[in-house]
């Protein structure tokens, strides 16, 4: 016997025990009666029998005794007789009976299971005296009402009512268009998650708890709602569990009492399901509720649960014994220690690779590809505007994707739509708003002029408290938006916008829908009305500082982005985003970088503005920054188009300063090589050669300018260029010849000699070139031109002709030396070059005072070495 079998199993046995048990107990009560009356009737004998003190005779023993006992034996035979024959029919009625209880049990639990739900599974018993009415649970009814299969029966009779309306919830439908991104699973990365990657998590048949964690805007919610349609899927493959389950969302605080249990939890999933099966009749109580809860029936999600305050987490704590939820998703910001979790989901950032397939697949799932599908090179462009703004590293979160997604799809439907660019997330928040706000005046036929300043007003309402978005009172966002038209507002912006949502007890406290767009609202109302007031800076750091950082951090960092974004136009003191940073736990070093960033994307975004000297100031700041601002390649390509030739000179420098050598930035720099101004193409050339990069396109170039131009400041840096590249190509070789014939200059000719000499080849053309250089006005150019001859080995008459001269005349130290190490690499296997070395000796003894005599006699010596070696 299997274990799927052994229950139905012990529960028939019960059944049969009991149906046993019950007959016997009625028949029970005779037989005791009558045992009674034979025991009593003994007693009272005896009882007679010494109570009477006078003797009797045996005469008269013998009289009176034989016919009482046989009366009482007579009277025991006939009992049992009795009793013999009731027997049978006792035991026959018993079978029968369970017989037809298990039949018709079984029966009603195969075809007709929902009937057993009518069953009583408890008592009422009265008030009885000082005793109060009260319940008593008949256990065993309740196993035998309460069985998976009748609890499958029940769901399955409301879940496509109940589909129907969960699907429609606020919430989940803002949701509605899911795509995968990767996780870490139980502390392990996957690139996606299904529901066949949860399905052996959900395959337990006890309990599953699964916490879903990450920072606000990850997409925890979204993974939740996601989960919750796999939980209602018809087709079995598809589903987490082999049984449908109906998700209930707890995103509200439970309105409760101390010491009401789980009370307050049960009556919310009690009234959603009572909603969403969409039944004017009650057909839900406490004890179904329960038995659906403790078989994995209902999949219960609360969602922001560490937003929620503390009462409310102490009535939804999954680690009480008497928590019954064995079907259980918790969305946090924190990562809790709930005892006993199954599974742990963290959501991730990601970087700017994965952003273009979300997006894609974003507007996929809406519809919307249709848009883009015709202009790729533009949808990349927008994708690689986002990744600027967020950063380089995996910095993009759901949230962000989903609203630059809606930001283009609305440029793209809508004409009258801002085209500005976006350079940080504050503004991206506001373009939200503002798209929001368009349609919801168009819907409502109504212009909403201060949509902006309201919106900060009633996110920093739901912030204010613990600096965490949370339910707020009604009445004080009225106060607070000191209005007459503030209920008219709040209805607009739940209504039309859906950026907040009316809760509790008759709709009198409001949160927001998004608590990142609450974060970041708030943070523009501080900066906007603290501003450049130091004191009231202070105070809020010091509150900040006194509360929960890790609970925080979400606001703390939204409230930063802000003081960067827009803190210069509010004039916030400087010490606010460092100090916020470091509240939040944020490198310096990070943060440096950080800082880098944004100023690069804030410079990269003037080059388009319509005044020239910001445009200028813009590109010379990039061209002095360097490196890093290789990450504004795309912007700095574009702008060498630029009608101002200052700033294609800037930005000419500024690409060669950023070491990208990508064909984006080699194709931009080379169709820049035909400026017709001077100093631009002289830049060009210049960070052509500090790319360093030696492909035929850029050398083929360079060398067509060297033919079309005579101008020598030009010329000068093709040969500087030329020979940073060390390109040893026939073409090259040929460019540096020319430019031998071309420069007068001294550096360059010596630059150009001295590169001829690395490069190697002593062709017959590159000696003809350098030769004359021997006799060059210049002692350096004289002095590099002999080195790179004796590097290439030449040993032509001229060269050795010049070697002598400068080994005896002596006039000139550097020189002299460059002669020496010239002789050192041509080494001594030819005559004429050992006379050289001889002749160096000799000035060298000289000049050490030596007579002639011993000077003769060591260079006949070391004559005589040469003709033996």
């Amino acid at each position: 016997m299997n274990k799927y079998t052994r229950l139905p199993f012990l529960g028939l046995l019960k059944v049969s025990l009991l149906g046993v048990a019950f007959p016997l107990l009625l028949t029970s009560h005779n037989w005791a009666q009558a045992n009674t009356k034979q025991n009593n009737s003994f007693l009272s004998t005896q009882t007679s029998a010494q109570s009477t003190p006078q003797s009797i005779k045996p005469a008269e023993v013998l009289k009176t005794n034989p016919p009482t006992q046989e009366k009482k034996q007579e009277e025991g035979e006939k009992f049992d007789a009795e009793k013999k024959q009731d027997l049978p029919w006792t035991v026959t009625v018993v079978a029968f009976g369970i017989v037809i209880v298990v039949v018709l049990y079984l029966g009603v639990l195969q075809f007709y299971p929902l009937l057993l739900l009518r069953l009583p599974a408890e008592v009422k018993i009265p008030k009885i005296g000082m005793f109060p009415e009260f319940k008593l649970p008949l256990g065993f009814v309740i196993w035998l009402k309460y069985r998976p299969r009748v609890l499958d029966a029940w769901v399955g009779k409301h879940i496509d009512i109940f589909q129907k309306k969960f699907l429609e919830n606020e919430t989940v439908d803002e949701r509605k268009d899911y795509v995968s991104l990767p996780v870490l699973l139980n502390k392990q990365e996957i690139e996606e998650l299904t529901a066949e990657t949860l399905r052996e998590s959900f395959a337990q048949e006890k309990r599953v708890r699964l916490l879903i964690w990450g920072e606000g805007g990850s997409g925890k919610t979204t993974i939740a709602c996601q989960i919750a349609k796999w939980a209602m899927e018809k087709d079995k493959s598809k589903r987490l569990t082999t049984h449908l389950m109906l998700p209930v969302l707890i995103e509200e605080e439970l309105d409760s009492q101390p010491g009401e249990g789980m009370k307050p939890l049960i009556e919310a999933i009690m009234g959603q399901i009572q909603e969403l099966i969409d039944s004017e009749q009650t057909i839900v109580d406490e004890l179904l509720v329960e038995q659906l809860l403790r078989q994995r029936r209902i999949l219960l999600i609360v969602d922001h649960y560490s937003e929620m305050s503390k009462p409310t987490q102490g009535k939804i704590n999954p680690n009480d014994l008497k928590f019954s939820a064995n079907a259980l998703i918790v969305t946090s910001r924190l990562e809790e220690k709930f005892q006993g979790i199954d599974c742990k989901i963290k959501t991730l950032r990601f970087d700017g690779g994965k952003l273009a397939y979300f997006i894609e697949q974003y507007l996929k799932k809406c519809e919307k590809w249709n848009l883009f599908e015709d202009e790729q090179e533009e949808f990349l462009q927008e994708c690689a505007q986002l990744a600027r703004i967020v950063g380089d590293k995996k910095t993009i979160t759901v949230l962000l994707a989903k609203l630059y997604a809606e930001r283009m799809i609305n440029a793209k439907e809508n004409s009258s739509a801002s085209e500005s660019s976006l350079d940080n997330i504050p503004d991206l928040i506001l373009d939200h708003l503002e798209k929001l706000n368009s349609q919801g005046e168009i819907d409502t036929r109504n212009q909403y002029p201060t949509v902006k300043e309201d919106a900060k007003v009633i996110a920093w309402k739901c912030l204010e408290g613990d600096y965490k978005p949370k339910p707020v009172k009604r009445e004080s966002v009225v106060v607070a938006l000191d209005g007459t038209n503030a209920e008219a507002c709040l209805n607009y912006f739940e209504n039309s916008l859906r950026l907040i949502k009316s809760i509790g007890y008759n709709n009198d406290q409001i949160r927001f829908a998004l608590d990142p767009l609450a974060e970041y609202l708030a943070g523009l109302y501080l900066v906007e009305h603290y501003c450049e007031n130091e004191t009231s800076w202070r105070e809020f750091l010091a509150q900040a500082e006194s509360k929960p950082q890790e609970e925080i951090k979400g606001f703390l960092l939204a409230v930063r982005e802000c003081c960067i974004a827009k803190g210069s136009e509010s004039k916030v003191p400087a010490f606010v985003a460092e100090e916020l940073g470091k509240l939040a736990g944020i490198d310096p070093e990070a943060e440096k970088e950080e800082q880098l960033k944004r100023r690069i994307r804030r410079l990269v975004k003037d080059l388009f503005v319509p005044e020239v000297e910001d445009r200028i100031r813009a590109a010379e700041e990039l061209a002095k920054i360097g490196e890093p601002v290789k990450s504004g390649v795309p912007a700095l390509v574009k702008a060498l188009k630029d009608n101002d030739s200052e700033v294609r000179m800037w930005i000419a420098e500024a690409l060669g300063n950023s070491g990208n050598d990508s064909e984006l930035v080699l194709q931009g720099l080379l169709e820049l090589l035909k400026d017709h101004e001077r100093e631009v193409v002289h830049c060009t050339v210049e960070a052509l050669g500090k790319l360093s990069n030696a492909s035929e396109p850029v050398i083929q170039g360079l060398l067509e300018l060297l033919d079309k131009s005579n101008d020598s400041y030009i010329l000068n840096m093709i040969a500087e260029t030329l020979c940073k590249l060390s390109n040893a190509s026939e073409p090259v070789i040929q460019g540096l010849l020319k430019l031998l014939d071309k420069s007068d200059n001294s550096y360059v000719l010596s630059m150009i000699a001295e590169t001829l000499g690395n490069l190697g080849n002593n062709s017959e053309p590159v000696i003809e070139g350098l030769i004359p250089l021997l006799e060059y006005e210049d002692d350096y150019v004289v002095k590099i031109t002999t080195l790179a001859l004796g590097k290439l080995g030449n040993t032509s008459k001229q060269f050795l002709q010049k070697l002598q001269t400068l080994l005896i005349s002596g006039n000139n130290e550097q020189q002299y030396l460059a002669a020496q190490i010239s002789l050192q690499w041509l080494g001594n296997n030819q005559k004429d070059i050992r006379e050289l070395w001889l002749k160096a000796i000799e000035v060298m003894l000289k000049a050490q005072g030596e007579d002639d005599q011993k000077i003769a006699e060591c260079l006949e010596t070391l004559r005589k070495t040469y003709e033996d070696i």
